[in-house]
């Protein structure tokens, strides 16, 4: 018998021996075809889970069959599996108008066709050991959590299978400790979840996160997540299992990330150091940084759109919790929720990205306040917030800054900065100030106009125009508050801006008192007035400046009785004592006749010839680029006839019948921009304009000469003043050719005078002294700042005195004096 067995596999087999390679091989090929079965979708070992996309299997197909035929292998669920593995179909709801389907091992236990699916989270119980279906719910999540998180305490027992799909919406109010559950069951993406996504989910209690099998897809542009349809096999138990004590330990402590050294403080810090970083736009994640390590970050803890809170221990400041509320995509109730559970001295640190005001609700609006914040309820479209508060503070927190987007909807200046959270956090009785709220009106006339760059500079749009209050009480009723003010635009959109906006900063300015005069094609410059609380009259279009600045005048005065009228015209910046200054000058003002108006601008007030901040001098000029003028000297000499008097520029000097001055600071009170002009016949003004000039910028100085601007007084103290000066060193003036050499004075605080001939008409030799001490002098153009034709300035702190032989201050030169007539 052995004779014949050998026979027999040496003839079949060549031999035992070579049997047994045959034997070694089968094997050897087996146990890798096993291995490489048993890898998932994911390429991880010993996970036996296959899953296929099912889109090409209809639901119509899936219900037929279950009631046509019970398959050895299941054409039910769609899925031939291994032995010890189990079939499933999973499609989730379709928007809102089809329910899901959920097969399991050859069977459909949810569907719309069963009548028990539902919104929010669709789920089928399986037991882990014997791998029976024991029980089947839908959980609303829209509407609470409470339902699904007693379940999963208390029904939910340890190894139990759960295979969800979501319909409609499931995370309205699906909050973290209900998601914790989710993740005891494998879930890794559960928090990437967001309002109406689909969702589907195969997972086991006690399963380690990462390992269940689950899909999402986001929101689409219909509002609604596309439907997964997935179909596959799946082992019992889907792997290593731990206890659920453990999983939830390890899933309530905060994970921590990278390292920040004192969370970019240059210095130690005492108390805590603290990192917030808004983001920037949509593309770079938030972060928050506690006590030298990142906390949320990129990849850590789920940071992005919407509030991003950390809640520190109050004594040991350790992170508790760290959630992610995003309130762009569904309501604040969830955050709100959130808030009210916290324990009393819990530290909340709270940092918005991209957008969280969408569907912030007043609920956690008050919530966030009692956490000490004084500028949530500024939060609009875009802002980034940051904040530190804490549950129980009586007041305010100094730890909190917000920062506007801009009024086009454009992403706002990003917030990051480093703090040093004390042991106890300090509360302030007062709001702190950390930005204004936003100025609506103020973005709405940005986005509709173009050309105020400045005026709508996304760092200035929110400032409010709001008038300056007067300090000084005792000047209440001053007639320089009663006094109507007429602002006559040019075309340089932010020069109107600059001129209004420094308007509105004089000390007790009445707004309504205000009048800008609009070109009626220029409606930009309307509301630009009304932006400011001003009163505007509309003109005609005309061409020249100087046309429509008559207009202006014309009507303005039509239109108020006032004894006084302010005049602004283009491109001129008020500095703060404006109308303190105009104020001080009126009585003389009103008392003398010989005086037209006053004006706030010295044409002659160049760094190096002026700088007496207290002195007031009587000028030939008339009428200035901000000034204030008589209504007696429009109606007499004006009113008709304005095409005569008035036709030229202002500072070339308007012609009226009878001769009069104006009051003039020796440091103007405006400043006007420098002019610009395509005309070769404007050439001039780059003299008179483009030179530094000294304009005053404190606010309530007194004028020390005021009793001695009427006419009689004001000759009087002159022509003292010129009999007391030092005879002018005339060598000094031979430098004035000179491009290397310049004038110098021995002293500083005296009062020098030049007398010298002037008979020709052209005053050639004026003009040269003029030219000679920095003075404005343009050929063919009329001198200014003279007084009966004499010229007073100051120069290196003295004062001086230039008296042509035409003046009648000539008579007063001592005999010992010499009269300059050289040629310079």
């Amino acid at each position: 018998m052995k004779r014949k067995v050998k026979r027999v596999f040496r003839e079949n087999f060549g031999g035992c021996r070579p049997l047994a390679i045959w034997i070694l091989i089968a094997l050897g090929v087996s146990f890798l075809l096993l291995r490489l079965h048993r890898k998932d979708s994911k390429g991880v070992l010993n996970m036996a889970y296959k899953v296929i996309d099912a889109k090409n299997r209809q639901d119509t197909q899936i219900h037929s069959e279950i009631h046509t035929h019970q398959p050895k292998v299941d054409s039910v669920c769609g899925m031939t599996c291994l032995g010890g593995q189990k079939s499933f179909y999973i499609k989730t709801g379709t928007d809102k108008s089809k329910g899901p389907t959920i097969c399991y091992d050859g069977k459909i236990y949810m569907s719309e066709d069963h009548n028990n699916v539902g919104r929010g989270l669709n789920m089928v119980f399986i037991d882990g050991n014997t791998h029976k279906v024991v029980d089947m719910k839908t959980f609303d999540t829209y509407v609470g959590d409470q339902s699904f998180k007693q379940y999963a305490q208390m029904e939910m027992k340890d190894k139990m299978v759960v295979i969800l799909a979501s319909f409609d919406e499931m995370t309205y109010s699906l909050k973290d400790e209900a998601k914790t559950w989710l993740k005891v069951m494998g879930s890794s993406q559960i928090d990437k979840v967001a309002f109406r996504d689909s969702y589907l989910l195969i997972g086991q209690r006690g399963l380690k996160q990462g390992q269940a099998v689950e899909f999402l897809n986001q929101k689409g542009e219909n509002g609604y997540g596309e439907p997964l349809e997935k179909k596959g096999c799946f082992p019992i138990p889907m792997g290593d299992l731990e206890e659920t004590s453990k999983l939830l330990s390890e899933l309530k402590e905060v994970k921590l990330g990278s390292e920040l050294v004192n969370c970019g403080l240059e210095v130690s810090c005492e108390g805590t150091p603290l990192q917030v970083f808004t983001g920037d736009t949509d593309n770079v994640k938030p972060h928050i940084c506690v006590g030298g390590r990142m906390v949320m970050e990129k990849e850590l803890n789920n940071p992005g759109r919407g509030f991003n809170i950390v809640v520190l221990d109050k004594d040991s400041k350790k992170p508790k919790f760290v959630s992610r509320f995003d309130t762009y995509e569904g309501d604040s109730k969830n955050l709100e929720e959130f808030l009210k559970e916290l324990q009393e001295g819990d530290i909340v640190v709270a940092v918005v990205n991209d957008d969280a005001s969408k569907q912030l609700r007043e609920g956690a609006i008050e919530e966030i306040k009692s956490l000490g914040s004084s500028a949530i309820q500024n939060l609009g479209f875009r802002d980034v917030w940051y904040f530190v508060g804490q549950k129980g503070i009586e007041g305010y927190t100094e730890l909190e800054e917000i920062s506007y987007a801009t009024y086009d909807g454009d992403w706002p200046k990003q917030i990051k900065t480093s703090v040093c959270l004390p042991t106890k956090l300090k509360s302030l009785e007062v709001a702190p100030k950390i930005g204004s709220k936003r100025n609506l009106e103020r973005r709405e006339f940005c986005k509709a106009n173009d050309g105020y760059s400045e005026f709508c500079d996304t760092q200035r749009v929110d400032e409010l125009l709001i008038p300056a209050p007067l300090k000084d009480k005792s000047k209440e009723g001053d007639e320089i508050f009663k006094t109507p003010i007429l602002i006559i635009p040019g075309l340089d959109h932010n020069a109107l801006a600059r001129t209004l906006e420094t308007t509105l900063q004089q000390p007790g300015i009445q707004p309504d008192l205000v009048t800008v005069a609009v070109d009626e094609q220029s409606l930009d410059q309307g509301q630009l007035a009304t932006l400011f609380k001003f009163q505007n009259i509309s003109l005609g279009s005309v061409s020249r400046y100087e046309d429509k600045m008559n207009s202006a005048i014309k009507e303005f005065f039509s239109q108020t009785k006032s004894t006084y009228v302010i005049v602004i015209e283009e491109e001129i910046v008020l500095t703060p004592d404006f109308l303190n200054f105009l104020s001080q000058c009126l009585p003389a003002l009103a008392a003398d006749d010989s005086l037209f108006g006053i004006s706030a601008f010295n044409y002659n007030g160049f760094e190096t010839t002026s700088g007496d901040k207290t002195r007031v001098n009587r000028m030939e000029d008339f009428p200035g680029l901000a000034f204030l003028l008589k209504r007696t000297v429009y109606e007499s000499q004006m009113k008709t006839d304005m095409e005569k008097c008035c036709k030229r520029r202002s500072w070339d000097s308007w012609t009226l019948k009878e001769a009069g001055e104006m009051l003039v600071p020796d440091v103007s009170r405006v400043f006007r921009l420098p002019y610009q002009s395509a005309s070769d016949a404007d050439s001039y003004l780059e003299n008179l304009f483009y030179q530094p000039r000294l304009t005053i910028s404190e606010y309530g100085l007194a004028l020390k000469n005021i009793d001695t601007l009427k006419s009689a007084a004001y000759e009087t103290e002159l022509k003292n003043s010129i009999k007391a000066c030092k005879p002018f060193p005339l060598k000094e003036l031979q430098k004035c050719a000179s491009k290397t050499e310049v004038i110098e004075l021995s002293s500083k605080g005296s009062s020098f005078v030049i007398y010298f001939a002037d008979k020709d008409k052209p005053r050639t030799v004026f003009h040269k002294l003029c030219k000679c001490f920095g003075l404005y002098s343009a050929s063919g153009k009329p001198l200014k700042g003279l007084h009966k034709g004499s010229l007073r300035f100051i120069f290196k702190e003295n004062t001086i005195f230039l008296i042509p032989s035409t003046s009648p201050y000539f008579e007063i030169k001592a005999a010992d004096i010499a009269v300059y007539e050289e040629k310079i």
